[in-house]
């Protein structure tokens, strides 16, 4: 491959293929559209070969074009180590670290220790992106440093860090049922106001009682992606809903409908490409992530306030991927 001189050059490459198009590089990279597509011209030129071709959904890389894109991702990891060492950055070095996690855990779970964590790294910014349940995220093009996936990885360049079961129990509030009455099975269900997410409906595992009873629900009353939104709608005494139990030891309003112990066991796995989990802010952020997001008080395993059900249900995923 020839020489490339311009860093620059490189830089705008990784960025407009790790955001999927020049309209959404502009912010990133802080220049136009047309900028953009004249440097990659003179870096195609340099290389002697086609890198990007456009496509109605954005841009896609050609395979010189994903060779040179690997070529520039190590030269920025390089890059990173030259800069910060092999500690934490300095006073003087600013890092941006990006996650990609659903609302809930970007919203809900992770503000409750970003103090002691920018307390500690007050020159590391998290970059955080909320995607939807089950989303995939590529983690080879950079379009996050880390993120939870809710299946096990099958790529072989994807790090598992650490993994945990988020355990999800029926709630609603007392305001809820001093007017609607409280519900006494899943099959009572039925007959009340319900929250629901997409993934709720999904008969595999241990979910699929709770889906077999949303099925032709005549009152389900807020249906939501977010998870963020979701319990916002249940503390509001709108509707019963499926909570991580670790709210509650954290919101008073929030009612434990017991259904003869009935919970939902859904796995979880804090990941990172291979290539990224040695960089110092990187490392940093996973140190926070496996010290706040998997323990007891964290995004729902068992609470101290109740105990999980003597026979755990197969996790939700679990038995998806098997059939899959």
């Amino acid at each position: 491959m020839p020489t490339i001189n311009d860093w620059e050059l490189l830089r705008v490459l990784l960025e407009t293929a790790r955001v999927g198009g020049f309209r959404r590089a502009e912010a990133g990279l802080g220049i136009t559209q047309p900028t953009i597509g004249k440097k990659i011209d003179r870096l195609e030129k340099m290389v002697g070969a086609k890198l990007v071709v456009r496509t109605k959904a954005g841009i896609s890389l050609t395979p010189v074009g994903k060779e040179l894109f690997k070529v520039a991702e190590e030269m920025e990891r390089l890059t990173e180590y030259g800069v910060r060492g092999l500690n934490s950055p300095g006073p003087q070095m600013v890092s941006r670290v990006k996650i990609a996690v659903t609302d809930g855990v970007a919203g809900y779970w992770l503000p409750r220790r970003l103090w002691r964590f920018h307390r500690d790294h007050p020159n590391i910014t998290l970059d955080v992106q909320c995607i939807e349940f089950g989303a995939e995220v590529d983690l080879s093009n950079r379009q996050a440093d880390i993120t939870v996936m809710y299946k096990y990885p099958t790529d072989l360049d994807v790090v598992v860090l650490q993994e945990s079961v988020m355990e999800l129990a029926p709630m609603c509030t007392a305001s809820f049922i001093e007017y609607w009455g409280r519900p006494n099975s899943i099959a009572d269900v039925r007959n009340f106001p319900v929250v629901a997410q997409p993934f709720h409906y999904h008969k595999v595992g241990s979910m699929r009682l709770w889906a077999e009873m949303l099925d032709d629900h005549p009152m389900v009353v807020y249906r939501t992606t977010s998870s963020v939104v979701s319990a916002l709608v249940s503390r509001m005494g709108i509707g019963v809903s499926l909570q991580p139990v670790g709210v509650l030891d954290r919101e008073e309003d929030i009612v434990l409908l017991d259904f003869n112990g009935y919970r939902c066991y859904l796995p979880f796995y804090l990941v990172c490409h291979k290539n990224v989990k040695d960089v110092p802010a990187v490392r940093a952020v996973i140190k926070y992530l496996q010290e706040s997001l998997f323990i007891d008080d964290g995004t729902g395993s068992p609470s101290k306030r109740i105990q999980p059900s003597p026979e755990k249900p197969e996790p939700v995923v679990a038995e998806a991927e098997r059939r899959s």
